[in-house]
C-alpha cells in the first residue's frame, strides 16, 4: 500500500466532515425543544460529541481494512487516468458555455413567438 498518507488524509477529512454535519444539526434540534448547548470545561457538550464521533469514525475506517484497500485502489486507477491539459479544459469549458447560451437563446426565442402567438389567438376581441 503506498497511498498511506493519502488515504489518512482523505479519510481524516471526511471524518472531519461527518463532525461538522453532526455538530450543525444539534444546535437546531436542541433549539427545537428548547433544550441548551451545555458547556462541559472548555467547549460545549455539541462539539465534544461531534469531536469524538469524528475521531472514533476516522480510528474505525483505518482499521477497516476493506476501506483502506479500496481507496488505494481508487487512487491507483485515478493516476492512470489521462488528465486533459489547461488549454483543453478551456477550449472545452468554452464549447459547453457558449453551446448553452446558443440552447437558452433558442428557448428564449421559442417561447416568446409561442407567447405572442397564444396572445393573439386566445385574445382577440370577436
Amino acid at each position: 500500500m503506498k497511498n498511506t498518507k493519502t488515504i489518512a488524509f482523505i479519510l481524516l477529512a471526511l471524518s472531519w466532515l461527518l463532525a461538522v454535519a453532526l455538530r450543525g444539526l444539534a444546535i437546531p434540534v436542541m433549539a427545537r425543544f428548547e433544550m441548551g448547548d451545555p458547556v462541559v470545561g472548555f467547549m460545549s457538550a455539541s462539539a465534544m460529541a461531534a469531536i469524538f464521533l469524528g475521531v472514533g469514525t476516522f480510528v474505525a475506517l483505518m482499521r477497516n481494512t476493506q476501506v483502506v484497500t479500496f481507496a488505494d485502489e481508487v487512487i491507483e486507477e485515478l493516476n492512470k487516468v489521462t488528465w486533459p491539459e489547461k488549454d483543453e479544459t478551456v477550449n472545452f469549458t468554452v464549447v459547453v458555455v457558449g453551446v448553452t447560451l446558443f440552447i437558452a437563446a433558442a428557448l428564449g426565442l421559442y417561447d416568446y413567438v409561442w407567447a405572442e402567438v397564444t396572445q393573439m389567438v386566445l385574445y382577440t376581441a370577436s
